[in-house]
């Protein structure tokens, strides 16, 4: 019984809103996810945001750390592929950056966005993690139990 209670502690540590992170939110499918958006100047509505399924650019040219905001119909073409978006507000100290842009690479974007609400937002298909500073380690968490799990991929 003891053996049990340490492992189910264990478990709950890696989503359970400890550190800097909230916990991993499941939210509803937009009933528009399989809208494709062709121009940038189409206005888009969504159900969340940033967005975690929705209208979206189909084969978005997003790979790794970038240094300019993603629209949010190439946010939404991220996560259909499967890929884990990290964004965080622009004021957010160099060397966070750059912890965040170290989790970037095969199935992670990492970007700015202006417009988040909290310092560092991750989204994968109709899920979010929110975060008050940078957490590597929870971020990693999500990345391995959201990734690869788009409509696409």
């Amino acid at each position: 019984m003891v053996a049990l209670a340490v492992g189910v502690g264990a478990c709950g540590s890696s989503d359970g809103g400890e550190g800097a992170c909230g916990p991993i939110l499941r939210e509803a499918l937009d009933s528009a996810y399989l809208v494709h958006v062709l121009g940038t100047d189409t206005e888009v509505e969504y159900s969340s945001d940033p967005p975690t399924s929705g209208p979206h650019q189909p084969s978005p040219p997003a790979d790794g750390a970038l240094d300019e905001p993603l629209t949010r119909p190439i946010q939404v073409g991220v996560l259909e592929r499967g890929d884990v978006l990290i964004q965080y507000q622009p004021g957010l100290p160099d060397d966070e950056v750059a912890e965040l842009e170290a989790l970037a690479g095969d199935g992670v974007v990492v970007a700015p966005n202006p417009d988040l609400d909290d310092p560092v937002v991750a989204t994968a298909w109709v899920h979010k993690r929110t975060c008050d500073a940078v957490d590597a380690a929870a971020l990693q968490s999500f990345i391995d139990e959201r990734g690869g799990q788009g409509p696409e991929d």
